[in-house]
């Protein structure tokens, strides 16, 4: 594979650790939390957190591979994470969640999974340079 560039590079390393820390963390919340779900939208939540805990630790490693299937496992993690973070206000902000800190937070997790995205399409393209 060829040698990325360094702000490139610098993207691809962010990506796997942004990947790696919300994977972990969801995996742990997703399963220590589920109980604690009460409505049918806390649990929708509390099950994308357990689902995006699983793609971000597979993208991860599939990115850290440089292997295309990161791409998809990325993009299922995106949509998942700004899911939960648009609902969960919502889901668990009682009286005072707003309508407009939901779209602030969703827009938040949109921005950085298209990020993430973007970098995982750009490591796992295959190399155009010749030989």
């Amino acid at each position: 594979m060829a040698e990325l560039p360094m702000a490139r590079k610098v993207a691809w390393i962010v990506s796997i650790l942004l990947l790696l820390n919300t994977g972990g963390i969801g995996l742990y919340n997703g399963i220590t939390e589920l109980a604690e779900a009460r409505t049918p939208l806390q649990k929708s939540v509390t099950l994308g957190v357990l689902l995006y805990g699983i793609l971000g630790l597979g993208a991860a490693i599939m990115l850290a591979a440089r292997r295309p299937v990161a791409v998809w496992l990325t993009v299922g993690w995106a949509i998942v994470v700004t899911y939960v973070a648009s609902t969960a206000a919502l889901a668990y902000g009682g009286t005072d969640a707003t309508v407009g800190g939901a779209w602030a937070a969703g827009i938040g997790a949109l921005l950085l999974g298209a990020g993430v995205v973007w970098c995982a399409r750009v490591v796992t393209r295959p190399s155009r340079l010749p030989g």
